[in-house]
């Protein structure tokens, strides 16, 4: 498609990402691969910050035990560490049961699958032995031997055992692969943009599209790209019964897949996150969680600081899903097929589902990291122009000291509206009394807020969910044990800390969509659910005090809510202008009509977002000007979906993306934004 504009520096922000001389893929006329709306810069960006915080030439690979996978059942997990440059190899785990083990080191076929097979090439790293931590290794592996090995995952066997009979598997995470130059796609290494660009298209093509030879679904079953990757009542809706999602109510041999009530009434998934031992039984519904954001809200808390109340065998090194219990990132999809994606109950590998490679799965991470937001905002510059949302801002940022009454407390465990916390030690304050607001240390914090206590929670009548961890607790569901000190030891049931900037057009709330709105969702901090009254076993008031009304009409709760719309509505802005800035760029018309439709969707959920709840009631001149503005970059991205040719295409997108900026303009000092937000 020959381009008649041209978006200078849309390469940018990729441009550390590369260590040798690029090529600008349009150069030679050819325009970018479909990536929808994801954005590979938003990667190259996340990249860039782990490789600055990341120098040395050491590969980290996780330990953890994947249902349906590993030969016995153990709650355990840890860590692999291998110092490329000296062989030195470490290992630490807890959980294994008694019995002599060792570390294999694998290096997987090329396009086979990512499990470990005979035909592997593998190294045996050695015996572990047994400490009072658990299991350590310390060892070391002739440079030559480790040279002519690309390490793609560490399993722990029996000693004697084939990695084929591994208990614990893991691999490193995308960022790692890629420094180490072991991603590529099509036999190419990522050197150069247009490499990076065909792997989040190659991602996105298979997260659409491929069936894992399951059942029919794909990872857009549930995660639908045109709905901010998630599924809701009102969407199930309007999708025929034909639809994979609807696979159970077809097959037989799939009826226990789902509930079908909840999943059409609710939009809840059936999982198995505490085993699979009796999935039947034991199992919880839950939401697929949006995918936005990913790279900025998956941090786990260093272990140092001394604040995650959350004990037990497996601490993973990312915090995913709802109860943050999920694989990591690049691994996620292989147990969301072997749980979602199977053709019978069996789940058997190579029979019922296969298992990806690793290619696909740098592919699909890829992708996922590309989608959404690179960065938070800044609460403390940022200058919104609605009124309404500032006075949202003001009561969401107002944080203080434990004890202190009157404060909201939103931004300690949202902080900058995202998916990480604020906590910050504070030595003046006898026993756990963090200072909240002062230095954020940027993890996602898993936390125990009592939605299992609502009304609505407890009319579902299904089993209860425990959140984060896998030990049998009091009140009958399957979470961990905190401590904090003068309170002691404590059944908590314990879940993700999810960014809000997305939240505004991705409700129902909570990980069992019990809250239909935005508005009741902050009212429920002040309910007797989150405040502590008839919980069981859980820290009266919570860890976080908060003082808000538990009415959904309350000024104050309309006004926060306003402030998440607002968030919301600059959010979408900067995904419909990215959309369209890549439509313009597209290698073909029919992809330019295809992310130009993706764009309106994002525009579409804007004006939505303005028009319900609180600023349908009390909207201020700014919202007004922004609908206004909106509503005609909506009509000006119908024109580019159903334009009959480039020209037509790209005069329509110019005109949608002059509208959003000037939307933008009209909520926020664009000068306040992050950078990301001044596209």
């Amino acid at each position: 498609m020959n381009r008649k504009y041209i978006v200078c520096g849309i390469f940018a922000a990729a441009a550390a990402f590369f260590a040798v001389p690029r090529h600008n893929p349009l150069a030679a006329g050819h325009g970018l691969p479909n990536t929808g709306l994801a954005d590979p810069a938003t990667l190259s960006h996340l990249y860039n910050q782990w490789r600055a915080a990341n120098t040395g030439n050491t590969l980290d690979l996780a330990l953890l035990h994947i249902d349906g996978l590993s030969s016995e059942p153990a709650s355990a997990g840890g860590s692999v560490r291998v110092d490329l440059t000296t062989g030195a190899v470490t290992s630490r785990i807890t959980g294994l049961p008694e019995g002599n083990w060792e570390l294999l080191l694998v290096d997987n076929a090329p396009n086979t699958s990512a499990l470990p097979e005979n035909t592997d090439r593998t190294i045996n790293a050695g015996p572990y032995r047994r400490t009072q931590e658990g299991l350590s290794l310390e060892g070391s592996i002739a440079r030559d031997r480790l040279s002519a090995l690309e390490i793609d995952r560490a399993v722990v066997v029996r000693a004697g055992q084939n990695a084929p009979a591994f208990v614990l598997i893991g691999g490193s995470n995308l960022y790692n692969r890629l420094a180490r130059g072991y991603v590529t796609v099509d036999n190419r290494r990522i050197e150069e943009e247009a490499v990076l660009w065909n792997l989040v298209a190659k991602g996105r093509t298979i997260f659409l599209r491929e069936r894992f030879q399951g059942n029919g679904r794909t990872c857009s079953t549930c995660h639908v790209e045109s709905n901010n990757f998630t599924l809701d009542p009102a969407f199930i809706a309007t999708l025929p019964p034909t639809d994979p999602l609807f696979v159970h109510e077809r097959n037989t041999a799939l009826k226990n897949l789902e509930d079908q009530a909840l999943l059409r009434k609710l939009a809840l998934i059936l999982g198995n996150p505490d085993g699979m031992e009796d999935p039947a039984k034991k199992y919880v519904l839950r939401p697929p969680p949006p995918l936005q954001a990913l790279g900025v809200q998956s941090t786990a808390p260093d272990p140092s600081f001394g604040i995650d109340f959350t004990s037990g065998p497996v601490d993973p090194p990312e915090r995913l899903g709802w109860g943050n219990d999920a694989l990591p990132l690049r691994d996620f999809a292989i147990g969301a097929i072997i749980q979602h994606l199977p053709k019978t109950m069996n789940r058997l590998a190579g029979v019922d589902y296969r298992i990806p490679s690793e290619e696909e799965l740098d592919a699909l991470a890829a992708y996922q990291l590309s989608i959404g937001r690179r960065e938070d905002f800044d609460l403390v510059k940022l200058r919104l122009r609605t009124e309404v949302g500032a006075r949202g801002q003001r009561l969401y940022t107002d944080t203080g000291m434990i004890g202190e009454p009157g404060h909201k407390n939103c931004n300690a465990c949202h902080f900058n509206a995202g998916g990480t916390a604020a906590y910050a030690l504070n030595p003046g304050v006898p026993g756990f009394a963090p200072k909240l607001d002062a230095l954020p240390r940027g993890f996602n914090a898993t936390v125990g807020t009592n939605v299992n206590e609502l009304a609505a929670s407890l009319g579902l009548k299904i089993p209860r969910d425990g959140g984060f961890g896998s030990i049998p607790l009091p009140m009958g569901s399957f979470g961990n044990f905190g401590f904090v000190p003068d309170l002691g030891r404590f059944p908590v049931e314990e879940f993700n800390s999810m960014s809000v900037v997305e939240s505004a057009d991705t409700a129902p709330y909570f990980h069992n969509h019990a809250v239909a709105t935005l508005e009741e969702s902050v009212a429920f901090y002040g309910s007797k659910a989150y405040q502590g009254f008839g919980s069981i076993g859980d820290v009266v008031g919570g860890p976080i005090p908060v003082k808000i009304s538990d009415n959904p009409n309350d000024p104050e709760v309309q006004s926060i809510a306003s402030f998440l719309r607002v968030l919301n509505t600059l959010e979408n802005i900067r995904s419909a202008i990215s959309a369209a800035t890549r439509a313009r760029l597209s290698s073909s018309l029919a992809d330019g009509k295809e992310i130009a439709a993706l764009g309106r969707e994002e525009v579409l959920d804007a004006i939505l977002v303005l028009n319900e709840g609180s600023l349908l009631k009390n909207p201020d001149l700014a919202v007004i000007i922004t609908r206004s503005r909106l509503s005609l970059a909506r009509a000006a991205l119908d024109d580019a979906r159903n334009g009959a040719d480039e020209q037509a295409l790209v005069l329509a997108l110019q005109r949608g993306l002059d509208w959003l900026r000037l939307a933008r303009e009209s909520l926020a000092d664009p000068s306040t934004l992050p950078e990301s937000y001044r596209n």
